[in-house]
């Protein structure tokens, strides 16, 4: 015969499960919460008009070298450009750490920014931003960025696509 001290214990036991699952589920269910809400964010800000004219600003940018880009380019000398530069930087920097802190998964980043988006940014800027680095002695200084371009080209990679987007000839590949 089952002692009362048994079915008390046992009681406690389900109720302590019970609790736990709950629990679980519900810090699940936060976080996925969260991630919808980081993603609609970063589609919100990224996909807006003038975000696309920005961007689309700084694609046609041109310079010779790091020192050419400085005199036309930097903060000192041109804010509005520097203003444009660092909102999009940012944007894509913070989603870096998103990223990397696990509050966004990489497949979500990879179908709603599109990888080649990125890459072409990143390609432009890569030689500036490792020249900022070295110039000012900051070697984080958009490493987010850098790690969201690294984790994108593996995610594609995964996907059987080359992580570089053009070919040796120029042409843009899929």
């Amino acid at each position: 015969m089952i002692e009362l001290s048994v079915v008390r214990d046992l009681v406690t036991i389900f109720g302590v499960i019970a609790g736990f699952s709950y629990y679980v589920l519900t810090v699940r269910n936060a976080n996925k919460a969260r991630q919808q809400t980081i993603s609609r964010e970063l589609v919100k800000e990224l996909s807006s008009v003038e975000n696309q004219r920005i961007f689309m600003e700084l694609l046609l940018m041109d310079w010779i070298d790091f020192d050419d880009y400085l005199k036309k380019y930097d903060s000192t000398v041109n804010i509005d450009n520097y203003s444009k530069r660092a909102s999009i930087w940012a944007s894509y920097n913070s989603m870096g750490y998103e990223l990397y802190k696990g509050n966004i998964d990489i497949e979500t980043i990879y179908h709603l920014t599109g990888y080649q988006v990125l890459w072409f940014l990143w390609n432009k800027f890569k030689p500036i931003i490792l020249g900022y680095r070295k110039r000012y002695g900051n070697p984080d200084h958009m490493k987010w960025l850098e790690y969201l371009v690294d984790e994108l080209a593996k995610e594609r990679m995964r996907q059987r696509l080359p992580a570089d987007i053009i070919d040796s000839d120029g042409y843009i590949t899929n």
